[in-house]
């Protein structure tokens, strides 16, 4: 009952603000009433989507911002926008993906396969559950659907050595488990939902449609994840290195992967369907063909159906409908700012204050990295609505600054995914809620949300020579 009424406070005093901007309208005298009731609006919203209120979905808020919006008088072409983009039909078809591999069982079937072919010791499980979670993000971009399959193997895997999940030893494997379902995945396009989420939100923007491919979100992302990947891997395994031996053998494994039984017609046919669609992805980022990425997800859809993998009941359990409405929503959001103004009044605050930092890469980067890490424990939603407030003012920053908008695609990426404490992240949550009262200390995620902050940093001091080399920062 307390965190209720904490929630309430929370949102109703945003909510306070909102009013004063909508009704006392004190903002940068350029912008409309128009601006300033759409302000109003994403204030308020945005301190639902924060403080969720009653238990409110992110969507039931998306959909009074949606209404909210249409009554002040915005275009529905605009308010709609977000799902109109090609980025939620990458969406849609892709968290589809994640439901077949858990339905069909073909995402432990390939864990438990590389499981068995080893002797196991604590550090070849390491390197497994990496290779693992490598394999399931090409199948699916879902970072829970990778959770809600690599915990449970992993919790069985410390339960047959009659190891404590608070342990060393079994906060190490457990913790590996979700480090490798969420981080290496977002290196490339398709291996997470920041990809088709970034993008769709980029296209909304006139100046930067077009600008994330396949080929340019691996350019910009690939290097700094791989650094995050290895160092909060190794770190995790340094700082909790096991005491004792692991006390299970490959014939556990190997008895486990027989317990399956033979691979079923629909496992089979899932894992080529979703390969090829990768394949595809890959080839078109190298422009060896032009099919967009919508086109080649719908069509794996369309197969799955086709071939009986993918049942009408499917669609209703597939796809968390809430997600996709709130995404959408933010997506169209760039849309709605650049027609009433907001964008450019955002960069009239922005600009001044990223000028005493702008004229040197290390300085910049970092100190919105920072920025950003701390504004991570006020939004909680993956910084979504952030995103979708700063992306309208690249072009202009771009201008400014001479910093090229891909620049804060890898920045977006590094501190959505952050977990300086768990509340902070939506991916954690789900992995206390499957290992529950068997799983990690409050104090060893901690340690491991540590381990990932500075990781980032590491990551962006090999980086950020890379982007200059690029011409990032003489754009």
């Amino acid at each position: 009952m307390e965190i209720s009424k904490k929630s309430l406070l929370g949102a109703l005093l945003i909510t306070v603000v909102g009013l004063v901007v909508g009704i006392g309208q004190p903002a940068y005298p350029q912008l409309s009433p128009t601006g300033h009731y759409v302000l109003m609006v994403l204030l308020i919203t945005v301190g639902l989507w924060v403080f969720k209120p009653f238990g409110l979905p992110f969507s039931m808020s998306a959909l009074f911002l949606m209404a909210a919006l249409l009554i002040i008088g915005i275009p529905m072409g605009r308010v709609f926008s977000g799902f109109t983009t090609g980025a939620i039909w990458t969406l849609i078809p892709a968290l589809l993906f994640g439901h077949i591999i858990l339905k069909t069982g073909l995402g432990k079937r390939i864990a438990i396969l590389l499981l068995k072919s080893f002797n196991p010791s604590y550090g070849k499980l390491v390197i497994l559950f990496f290779i693992i979670g490598l394999i399931i993000s090409v199948l699916t971009p879902s970072i829970v659907v990778r959770i809600a399959i690599m915990l449970p193997i992993a919790l069985g895997c410390l339960e047959a050595c009659q190891v404590k999940g608070d342990s060393r030893e079994g906060a190490l494997i457990l913790l590996t488990s979700l480090m490798t379902a969420m981080i290496p995945g977002t290196a490339w396009f398709t291996g997470s939902l920041f990809g088709p989420v970034t993008q769709g939100m980029y296209d909304a923007v006139p100046e930067l449609r077009g600008l994330i491919t396949f080929a340019s979100w691996s350019q910009v992302n690939f290097l700094p994840v791989a650094v995050v990947t290895v160092v909060v891997i190794g770190g995790g395994y340094l700082f909790f290195r096991p005491k004792h031996k692991l006390a299970i053998t490959k014939e556990a494994f190997v008895k486990e992967y027989q317990s399956l039984g033979v691979m079923s017609r629909h496992e089979k046919l899932a894992a080529v369907i979703m390969f090829l669609s990768f394949v595809m992805f890959l080839f078109g980022g190298f422009g060896w063909h032009q099919v967009p990425d919508p086109a080649i997800v719908l069509v794996a859809a369309f197969c799955l159906a086709v071939t009986g993998v993918l049942k009408q009941a499917d669609l209703a359990t597939g796809v968390n409908w809430d997600n996709v409405i709130f995404m959408g929503t933010a997506m169209g959001l760039s849309g709605v700012f650049a027609e009433v103004g907001l964008s450019a009044w955002i960069s009239s605050i922005l600009i001044p204050l990223l000028r005493p930092i702008s004229g040197n890469p290390w300085l910049f980067v970092y100190a919105v990295m920072i920025i950003l890490f701390v504004w991570r424990f006020f939004d909680i939603a993956v910084l979504v609505p952030t995103k979708a407030i700063l992306v309208p003012t690249l072009p202009l920053i771009g201008q400014e600054f001479g910093i090229h908008p891909l620049v804060w695609v890898p920045i977006f990426v590094l501190v959505g995914n952050s977990f300086f404490l768990s509340y902070t992240s939506g991916f954690v949550l789900a992995g206390q809620s499957v290992v529950k009262e068997k799983g990690w200390t409050q104090r060893q995620i901690n340690t491991y949300g540590i381990f990932y902050g500075i990781a980032c940093l590491i990551a962006l001091a090999v980086s950020i020579p890379y982007w200059s080399s690029l011409g990032f920062f003489h754009y």
